[in-house]
């Protein structure tokens, strides 16, 4: 796969939850107020399943992820941005996981222009390898205002055309979008932070859910294929060099936010 796709890179992420992400905040030297703070929301249209909870677009594969500006955070200036882009909102169409090879040929490549961007990956997390296609496009989103019953959103996210005809390959069409709603925010603080013993550089997102929600602090780096096995075993030795660590099984904490926040959404509901 990675052949067909030789301008494809690999994420390779650590997830670290609970206790063991907030000492990892201590460790890695990470401060709330040296990162770029962002509220994020997802849509999908949650109902209860038994003792459980589906997610009919997230089983379908498809993710739908706003991404606004905490301005009231110590990044609201953009300062941490060249040009202000801190400023910017982005909403994320994302199909994983995904075949890249089942995708026409206009989807299997790389590529962007002034306000969007479009990728192919192949994420790593442990030994899991899923790959994903996702389309962002920035603008001036605003987030979604809580509805007055419920606490969410009656309408379908703001997709563009393309992000559309994306999403329709997980078999996402418009009447599958009808009854989404806004499932957040997610407070979410990202940074920078200079490694130089990784080689690549290092971004490092701490997620939490409310004041007695889960949280999670994801490292992530970039690699071509052909390096992302010794990029992930020098990720992992940094992590445990210092103590830390990371749960035996590396659940999605996208997957894990959103069951939590549509459990929510249908408490407020009854």
């Amino acid at each position: 796969m990675a052949d067909t796709f030789r301008n494809a890179e690999a994420e390779i992420k650590i997830i670290l939850a609970g206790g063991t992400a907030e000492d990892a905040l201590r460790s890695l030297g990470l401060e709330p107020g040296n990162g770029k703070h962002l509220s994020i929301y997802f849509w999908d249209a949650p109902r209860e399943d038994g003792d459980g909870i589906r997610l009919p677009l997230a089983e379908a594969g498809a993710i739908i992820r706003l991404r606004t500006p905490d301005r009231d955070g110590p990044d609201r200036d953009g300062k941490d941005d060249k040009n202000g882009k801190g400023n910017k909102s982005d909403l994320t169409a994302k199909l994983r996981p995904c075949d890249p090879a089942a995708l026409p040929a206009k989807w299997r490549e790389n590529r962007g222009g002034k306000g969007w961007e479009f990728k192919v990956e192949e994420d790593w997390s442990g030994s899991d390898r899923v790959w994903s296609a996702s389309l962002k496009v920035d603008g001036n989103f605003e987030a979604p205002v809580a509805g007055e019953r419920n606490g969410a959103v009656p309408w379908p996210p703001p997709l563009t055309p393309d992000q559309r005809d994306l999403l329709a390959y997980a078999g996402v069409t418009d009447d599958g979008l009808r009854d989404a709603v806004a499932l957040g925010p997610v407070g979410a603080v990202r940074w920078k932070p200079s490694r130089p013993d990784l080689d690549r550089p290092l971004t490092a997102e701490f997620w939490s859910v409310g004041d007695d929600g889960p949280c999670f602090l994801e490292l992530s780096l970039r690699a071509p294929h052909a390096d992302a096995p010794s990029a992930q075993e020098l990720l992992e030795r940094t992590v445990l060099e210092r103590g830390l660590r990371p749960a035996p099984r590396q659940a999605s904490k996208t997957q894990t936010v959103m069951t939590v926040l549509a459990r929510n959404h249908l408490r407020r509901a009854v």
